[in-house]
């Protein structure tokens, strides 16, 4: 049995890494550090673009740290539509999240 080395890391240890990697931007996140927050959850993404909490992560960094609510949008839309979702708690999540940025949207909308 051969043992795949991925980024450095033996597959037992890539999930481990994974959760480190999040853990880390949710930190730097909630430090209001969104420029490195952003960076450290785009690595992520950059390795494994279909994940559904790196990218809900990345939706709410892009809503809290920069108001750039239709590149999060964009983000929640890409969870939403995966068939894949293990965990639907994360799918409802980007459901509210969307509803939420859509309203922000139509408000600033009708303020300008």
């Amino acid at each position: 049995m051969s043992n795949v080395i991925y980024n450095g890391c033996l597959p037992s240890q890539r999930h481990d890494q994974l959760a480190g990697e999040l853990i880390k931007a949710r930190l730097l996140k909630a430090s209001d550090r969104f420029d490195q927050a952003l960076v450290s959850i785009n690595n992520t993404l950059n390795r494994l673009p279909n994940h559904p909490e790196a990218l809900f992560l990345k939706a709410q960094i892009l809503c809290d740290g920069f108001a750039d609510y239709p590149a999060a949008a964009a983000c929640l839309r890409k969870v939403i539509a995966m068939k894949s979702v293990k965990d639907e708690t994360i799918r409802r999540w980007s459901q509210n999240l969307l509803l939420d940025i859509s309203q922000q949207m139509r408000l600033k909308n009708n303020i300008s």
